[in-house]
């Protein structure tokens, strides 16, 4: 069990609203030759240089790459190019934007490449039977059951322990366990002493493994091996050798289905917009022109011809003090932006969002003059974080500046939109600041940047004592002892608990239908819609021409309606936890699984394997699970309700599973 929100009340709630600018034709044809015709290309050069230097091989082991990296090699390509006469704003931008590409894709690298060899470990070292477990720990199954025993216990004592005491009391803890331990344990003592001491979410099957790796005795290793096998648990029952081949038959398919993504997995450069269409025609030539080497080459072939890649210009990513607001005397709201300020664009949106516009121009207004006063007020508290300004696609034909829409996408901290959240950020803020202050000033000998970082650090503290004038809203409080269990399921897709875990007292169960209420037939609409597309795209896929059908936004507002639901009788019932099952890697394990037992029912027939795991894959992946979690934790910020991952159990009803997911926080 994890928690995402419990460790710090004052996490950023990041939420994106967007708009259409309007302005002259002149300034919109500016506007889009300088995004395509120079920052565009400069991105597509940034993209490629990354992966072509001597280091990148290290960044991909490290599984990082830092801006300062980008904007050196940035500065290399522009020295002696046109780009160079590109706006301080625009090259920044450019900057942001390949960090983030690159550093997204290290890290999916980095955890496809820990999963593999994390599943190698499970398959080589784990998943034995108990037999080969007694003959590697020369005793027999009841000694290494007895031993089993022993260590849960003893790691079970010691995680609860530790979570139970301050953190200045750690090390003393540790050592006084170790001294009362006898000498066949101190072994496992040391480690989890070692492994504990600032890291005390780790979970217990973390713990159990660290102590597999690192003890050197062949009884404890196989206690252990044996523990994680049986889901942590001592099981008095005769194995299964049915079960435990197909568990290594999936496992050796996930192994193999990790490594052909790994080799498979495409650099940011190939995922990149087309604006001259020069992608298109090169694909089409080699096609017309080249004779392939085999099917999968051809294939690969079609996949990139067919592939829809987006002819707009890549966005420019704007910081909070880049944009200048104004209103005009008929009252309507303009913006321009730093390194274009001769170029103004009027805010175009609905009546809902206006009020969003309304505050960031509110802001600006109270922000600017108080930088000519003596009492400043801080720019971290303005409740606009961040924009990006880029083009949508348009219909029709003509100029593209003229076709398509020029938009503004802007990010704003929810906590800063009330009295109380922003007077939580302001104290976050103050302490950190405040605490940085004290570590220098403590420190006698201080160079020129850390004399400059010092006098910053002063300088927001002097600001931070200043805030905006914000409307109050008084802030949620939940009692710990009411927690909201949630089951998710590919056809109900989602069940609600409200337990009291002191009691252990169900004090209300829904389904989904309950909680949509009158809003379920959208829920059975997006499903025959889902259905229409997915043999739209087998029509296409048979003539092997594209298919471009893309998600409507009917699925993302039923999730997000659900979570707003389910966030609704968490606040009805005043819980301050919301449980959730883990959905890591759950799509691979899933279909892994259906895999091999597509191999076993049918030995030999690929075609039927294929259609096998193609059927069942549809119903396992007829929803976005991570999507509607993500609009869950979202709702949840707001009101600052815990959000907690359990492993959602098998083999029993939804509402069983929704019970013991509550009871398990």
């Amino acid at each position: 069990m994890s928690s995402t929100s419990g460790k710090n009340l004052t996490n950023p709630i990041f939420r994106t609203i967007s708009c259409d600018l309007s302005a002259k034709e002149d300034v919109l044809r500016k506007v889009w030759e300088e995004m395509s015709q120079k920052n565009a290309p400069l991105i597509v050069q940034l993209l490629k240089s990354v992966s072509e230097q001597p280091e990148f091989e290290a960044n991909k082991e490290n599984g990082t790459i830092t801006k300062r990296e980008i904007t050196k090699l940035r500065r290399d390509i522009t020295e002696n190019s046109d780009l160079k006469e590109q706006s301080g704003r625009l090259r920044s931008s450019a900057d942001s934007l390949v960090t983030e590409a690159y550093s997204s894709w290290l890290r999916l690298y980095q955890v496809r490449k820990n999963q593999k060899e994390g599943k190698e470990y499970f398959l080589k070292n784990i998943l034995k039977s108990d037999v080969e477990l007694v003959e590697q720990s020369n005793c027999d199954l009841q000694t290494i059951r007895c031993k089993a025993k022993e260590i849960l216990s003893q790691v079970e004592e010691f995680i609860e322990q530790i979570k139970n005491k301050p953190k200045i009391n750690q090390t003393k803890l540790a050592k006084k366990k170790n001294n009362k331990s006898n000498k066949s344990n101190k072994a496992i003592d040391k480690i989890l002493n070692r492994f504990f001491i600032g890291n005390l979410d780790k979970t217990l099957t973390n713990t159990l493994y660290e102590i597999h790796r690192k003890s050197p005795d062949s009884l404890t290793q196989c206690a252990v091996a044996y523990l994680i096998k049986n889901d942590n648990k001592v099981s008095e029952a005769e194995e299964n050798f049915t079960q435990l081949n197909k568990r290594r038959a999936a496992k050796e398919i996930e192994i193999k289905r990790l490594e052909t993504q790994i080799q498979n997995t495409r650099l940011p450069i190939h995922y990149g917009r087309d604006i001259t269409g020069e992608k298109y025609s090169q694909a089409f030539e080699k096609l017309v022109n080249q004779v392939p080497q085999d099917n999968e080459e051809f294939a690969e072939w079609i996949a990139i011809l067919l592939k829809k890649v987006s002819s707009l210009p890549y966005p420019i990513l704007y910081c909070s003090g880049d944009l200048s607001w104004y209103k005009d005397e008929k009252g309507n709201i303009f913006v321009y932006f730093n390194g274009w300020a001769e170029y103004h664009f009027q805010i175009c949106c609905d009546k809902r969002q206006l009020r969003f516009f309304e505050r960031f121009l509110k802001d600006y207004k109270a922000l600017k003059p108080s930088k000519k006063e003596e009492e400043k007020v801080s720019g971290s508290l303005v409740t606009l974080r961040s924009a990006h300004l880029l083009w949508r696609q348009g219909k029709g034909k003509g100029e593209p500046w003229k076709v398509n829409k020029l938009a503004l996408h802007c990010t704003y901290d929810a906590r800063l939109w009330t009295a109380e959240g922003t007077e939580e950020v302001r104290q976050e803020k103050t302490d950190k600041a405040q605490a940085k202050v004290n570590k220098a000033e403590s420190n006698e000998n201080l160079n020129s940047e850390q004399q400059k970082e010092l006098t910053k650090n002063k300088s927001s503290l002097s600001r931070l004592k200043n805030s905006f004038a914000r409307p109050s809203k008084p802030l949620y409080r939940g009692q710990s002892n009411i927690i909201v269990g949630i089951s998710f399921h590919p056809v109900e897709l989602a069940t609600l608990v409200v337990v009291d875990i002191n009691t252990k007292e169900i004090l209300i169960c829904k389904t989904v239908k309950e909680l949509l209420g009158d809003a379920f037939p959208l829920l059975s609409r997006r499903r025959r819609q889902q259905v229409h597309f997915r043999k739209e795209r087998e029509k296409a896929q048979k003539k092997d021409s594209p298919c471009h059908l893309g998600e409507s936004k009917l699925g993302e507002y039923v999730d997000r309606l659900l979570a707003k639901r389910i966030v609704e009788v968490a606040k009805e019932y005043q819980a301050s936890c919301i449980v959730l099952p883990g959905l890591k890697g759950i799509r691979e394990i899933r279909t892994s699984a259906i895999q091999a037992k597509a191999e076993t029912k049918f030995p030999g027939d690929i075609n039927v394997q294929e259609l096998y795991v193609k059927e069942y894959n549809r119903q396992i992946h007829n929803w976005s699970y991570s999507r509607l979690q993500e609009s869950i934790k979202s709702r949840a910020a707001e009101l600052k309700i815990t959000i907690k991952f359990g492993k959602q159990p098998s083999h029993s009803t939804l509402q069983e599973q929704a019970i013991n997911l509550a009871l398990s926080a």
